[in-house]
């Protein structure tokens, strides 16, 4: 679990809001006309939880598909605590494609967003200055094996 936590963590900017892009309202309590004060503040970290998780699988895949390897096989090399530029390297590949193929990624998700109107100009821009940060700290960081 803590290499989730990790690896959620330093790829937390390359979601498309950098902040929040899908925000929704918290979950009303069962059948009360406002949320409940625990409702409110669970739902949000669960969100932001969740949105972590799909930001950081769509990071895992994408870096295993520049590779040439399966995310199952990447994860396992992340586990035993290599970063993913090493595993790339390993592989043949330089850790600056992966970075690209990161930005590249997130820019179009980005854009997309944008564009449906779930961020405004101002936030896409902001991410996107972002983006190319987060996405080598993603590739560089070192894990500690499990």
């Amino acid at each position: 679990m803590n290499i989730k936590k990790a690896l959620a963590g330093t790829v937390a900017a390359l979601t498309l809001g950098v902040g929040g892009v899908a925000l929704a309202a918290p979950a009303l309590s069962a059948g009360a006309a406002t949320p409940s004060a625990e409702t409110s503040k669970a739902k949000p970290e669960g969100q932001r939880h969740h949105r972590r998780h799909r930001v950081l699988k769509a990071a895992i895949v994408s870096s295993a598909k520049t590779i040439g390897i399966t995310p199952k096989e990447l994860v396992g090399e992340l586990k035993a605590g290599k970063s993913v530029a090493e595993v790339a390297t390993a592989h043949g590949v330089a850790p600056q494609t992966v970075i690209n193929n990161l930005v590249k990624g997130g820019t179009a998700r980005i854009d997309a967003a944008e564009k449906a109107g779930k961020i405004t100009a101002e936030r896409a821009a902001k991410a996107k200055e972002r983006l190319p940060k987060a996405a080598e700290r993603f590739v560089n960081h070192k894990r500690q094996a499990k």
